[in-house]
């Protein structure tokens, strides 16, 4: 099985959140680094407004996700989940050919990202880390 390039995370991001049916807005998830931002913002939203607002309303607190403002009613932090383990098997496949929900976490808080309910989206969200091949 081969690996791929780290410069293909963008569209290895995208292929995984269609994969799972959501949009990805190829500008705010082009990068790890965009990436990493921008669900930064959107877990600590999650993390301020509780586990059930909806991406509506976390634009209308922030400016930073405008891009998002199509989502409307979708629950953020499903939202969230998906885009983390998308950034995880993004980056697996650009850097070591798979990911698991341990190489998520461990990202995320390499990346300032922590919060208790991001796990357990995952873990509820199996398919979240499920790469697309």
């Amino acid at each position: 099985m081969g690996c791929y390039e780290f410069s293909d995370f963008g569209k290895h991001f995208e292929e995984n959140m269609q994969a799972i049916g959501l949009p990805a807005p190829v500008d705010v998830f082009s990068s790890v680094t965009a990436a990493y931002a921008n669900i930064s913002e959107l877990a600590a939203a999650v993390s301020l407004y509780g586990s059930q607002v909806t991406v509506a309303e976390v634009w209308g607190a922030t400016t930073k996700l405008e891009r998002l403002r199509l989502l409307g009613p979708m629950i953020a932090a499903y939202y969230t989940g998906a885009a983390v383990g998308s950034a995880a098997v993004a980056l697996g496949r650009s850097l070591g050919c798979g990911a698991t929900i341990a190489d998520a976490m461990w990202h995320l808080r390499e990346h300032g990202i922590s919060a208790p309910w991001i796990e357990g989206e995952l873990l509820a969200n199996p398919q979240f880390l499920n790469p697309v091949r």
